[in-house]
Order: C-alpha cells, then structure tokens, then sequence
C-alpha cells in the first residue's frame, strides 16, 4: 500500500518493521475488511456483533450513508445484501462507481461541505423520510441501513434556515485554523444541522435503523463520528454557542439557530441499533497482536496524539523514556494513537502528521525511530496527498546539510517542503478508511531485533 515503500528503505535501511506496520494497519483497517469481520449474514439472518436480524422480517431494505469510508462500506454490504436492497444513496468523497446495486453513489466534497454534498443529503432525508411513511402507512417493517465514517459530518451538510452553505462552511473554516477538538467543532456543526446529531435517527422513526459507524474520534464517542446523525446527541445548543465565543467566531445566523434550536434528547432505542466496526483503539489491538506474533514486546498509549501536534514529540520520548524496561523486554515497541491539531498561522503546506513528524528531529534520540501515519492517506492539504513520514536520529545532521531550518518551516505551517527536501515522507494515496492517526517509536533495546527482522524479509 506504501507507493514508495522501495525508496524509504534504500534511504531507511532499519525502517522495514515501521513501514510493514502502516501496511497492515490500512490492510487491516480496511472498510471492506472490517465489514467481513464484523457482520455476516446466513440464509436470512444478519448476524452484528452477536445481534441477529431477520431479513424477512422485512418488506424494504434502505441503505444511506456518508464519509471517506463509506462507499467501500457500501460496497461490501452491497455484495453481502445483493437484490434485498430497496433503495440507496451515499455521498462520498469520491464517486468511484455512481451505482453499487440499487445504491447511488454522489461526490460531496471534504473537508468542506459543498453543493453536491447539499443536494445528497437532500436525498438522503428523502430516503429517510421514505421510510418513515412506509413504516407509517403500512405498519410494515422496514430497516435503514446507515454507514457513516469519518468525513462524515463534512460530506451531510444540511444548515438550519437562515444559515447558508456558505456560513456554515466559514464557520467550519475557522474552527479548523483554531486549535478547537474534533468534538468541539462536530458539537458546533449538530447544533447547526437538520440531519446530525441524532436529527437522521428521529426522521427515520418508526423503521426499524442499524448505523454501522467507523470512528475517527477519541473514544469512539458516536454522538461526535461524523457529528452522530444516528445518536442521541449528550451536548446543547448552549454548549456550541460557548465553543463559537471560546474562539472569537461571530456569526449572527448562527447565534440565531442556536437560540432557538435543539438537538434531539429522547429516541426509541429499540428501534435504533448503532456499531462502531472500526477505530483507532481496534486498530493498535491489531498491531499489537501482530508484532506479539513476531515476539515483539508491545506498550500502547491510545488517544496520546491529541493536542497541538508541533508540541507532541517531546511528550512522546519523555513517555518513552519514562518506561521502565525489564530484561525481559528488550524489544519494546511503542505504538500512540489519537488525533493532534494544527494552529494555522502559515501559509505552507503540510498537515497535523507531518507537522508532528517534523517538530520530532529536533526531539528524537539518535537511536530512535519515529513513524506517523494518517490512517485516510491524507494528511493536512499538500500538492500531493501525503500518509505520513519516517523520522530518524539522522535527520538532525542532515537538516544541517541541507540549511533546513526547522523551526521556520513550523512557524509557516510548512512541514510538507521540509520533510519533502529530507525524502522520508509515506505516499499511500487515499486509503478509503480514516480511525484517526497512529505514531510508532522503536528505541534502542529495539534496533537489534528490527535489523534481524529486515535480514528474514
């Protein structure tokens, strides 16, 4: 999956392990593998996580959805479902196909909401609402099937009147330049929205909804994947007025929304059933287990990478090097998951990985090795899309080599021309999925063991 996997490891001799890694986290983390993981279907019993549905129980089968991984999602439930499938519509950040079966496939743009992303969600609630007077008028069951990943709350624009496109996007613009959460900004973005925060879920009532989330957020938290369209939503109105003060965003639509509108507090829980298939959690238990496999000793920090990502480093090695490390576990492996942010002041290129990447030479330990990765193969806006980059004690000297001030190319926000200039960047192109971010650090007990791993490659 790593495009130039080859010319890493010319330059990176001991980085195999690290770049096998972020192999078999998209392999693993892909939309099409976790859906065979986590539903199957025999004769005409769905079985999720335990839970059995029985198709012919009912007369309409709906399939809605949205985000970066969900048309491989679809996909797969496409193949699983075959002619059961009513009716569909997804928006997508790419329209590979503009039909999977009976489901159509529409490009909405990321990470900004744009017109085509309008008028999808436009048939998406149409969908919705199909559903609901079927269910209605007959008092025949009919099942949503909703497939929701990251990307998601970009790719559902649905503003309240009298916020436009145009506002809300303004306002997702400048709470992205701030160094505001995921969950601040998706909190915003609900309180904003006639489909997120559990908005889709109350409009689909009383058909029978299963949401099938891939997580892209601290703790999994369904209400903030892509804005929770299909959940309960525990924030207010008053809590997204107090993120839009906390970071000096005035918009006189948008108070006014705010003012007088509400999320939903109340569902039949019965009727709605919500999973997370995949995450950033799920994915380091994965690689945990595959490098036990090769008698790897494994430390996981899940949601470390969270906070200003130029700041992140220091707090990364000092955690490191903080572990105690008994005889026993010479080969330690160090794995961090989570999401970082990026304070925009800059004009370059480059993204919270990258930015994460280059602000670690200056941290690294010389017998160190540093990988981040964008599990969406797409970090921060670059000319190219870019995954994420390896970082070695070597960099230090060879920024000297080559005058790359580190600090200026931080303060413009250009992280991508650096580490471009230093040739360690990962090209994996988009990956079709997104759980949020992994970082790897193999530290000096480590090396040994990474050299031997690459001579039985």
């Amino acid at each position: 999956m790593i495009k130039n996997k080859t010319k890493l490891l010319k330059a990176f001799p001991d980085s195999r392990l690290l770049l096998d890694l972020a192999d078999e986290a998209l392999r693993f983390l892909s939309p099409e593998n976790l859906i065979k993981n986590s539903i199957h279907l025999k004769g005409e019993k769905l079985k999720i996580e335990g839970q059995i549905f029985d198709l012919k129980n009912y007369k309409k089968i709906f399939v809605i959805g949205a985000g970066k991984a969900t048309y491989f999602m679809a996909k797969e439930i496409n193949k699983l479902l075959k002619n059961r499938i009513t009716e569909g519509f997804i928006n997508v950040p790419q329209a590979i196909t503009k039909k999977l079966g009976k489901i159509i496939v529409n490009r909405a743009g990321h990470p900004f909401p744009d017109e085509n992303g309008l008028k999808g969600t436009k048939e998406i609630l149409k969908i919705a609402e199909k559903a609901s007077k079927h269910a209605k008028k007959t008092k025949e069951r009919v099942l949503v099937i909703c497939l929701i990943s990251g990307g998601g709350s970009a790719m559902l624009p649905a503003p309240i009147a009298p916020l436009s496109l145009k506002d809300k996007v303004e306002i997702t613009k400048q709470l992205l330049k701030s160094t505001a959460t995921i969950h601040e900004i998706n909190t915003v973005r609900k309180h904003l929205s006639a489909i997120k925060g559990g908005n889709l879920a109350a409009k689909i009532m009383p058909a029978d909804l299963i949401a099938l989330y891939i997580s892209d957020v601290k703790n999994d938290d369904l209400d903030i994947i892509a804005s929770g369209p299909t959940v309960l939503d525990k924030s207010t109105s008053s809590d997204a007025l107090n993120i839009l003060k906390k970071y000096g965003i005035k918009n006189t639509k948008a108070e006014k929304v705010l003012e007088v509108n509400e999320t939903p507090k109340s569902i039949n829980n019965k009727k709605v059933k919500n999973y997370v298939i995949g995450s950033n959690t799920v994915a380091l238990k994965h690689l945990r287990k595959f490098l036990e496999k090769k008698k790897y000793s494994v430390e996981i920090f899940p949601d470390f990478l969270e906070g200003e990502a130029k700041l992140i480093p220091k707090k990364l090695f000092e955690k490191v090097k903080n572990q105690k490390k008994p005889p026993s576990e010479k080969n330690k492996i160090y794995i961090f998951g989570g999401e970082t942010v990026v304070k925009i002041i800059g004009k370059g290129f480059g993204g919270r990985n990258q930015e994460l990447a280059l602000s670690a030479i200056k941290e690294i330990p010389e017998t160190a090795k540093l990988m981040t990765l964008a599990t969406d193969g797409v970090d921060g806006i670059a000319p190219v899309p870019v995954a994420g980059a390896i970082i070695t004690g070597d960099l230090k000297r060879l920024c000297k080599e080559k005058n790359i001030d580190i600090e200026k190319y931080l303060k413009n926000n250009d992280s991508y021309s650096a580490l471009k200039n230093l040739d360690c960047l990962i090209y994996t192109g988009p990956s079709g999925t997104n759980v949020g971010d992994i970082a790897v650090i193999l530290n000096q007990n480590t090396l040994a063991i990474s050299s031997k791993y690459n001579e039985n490659k």
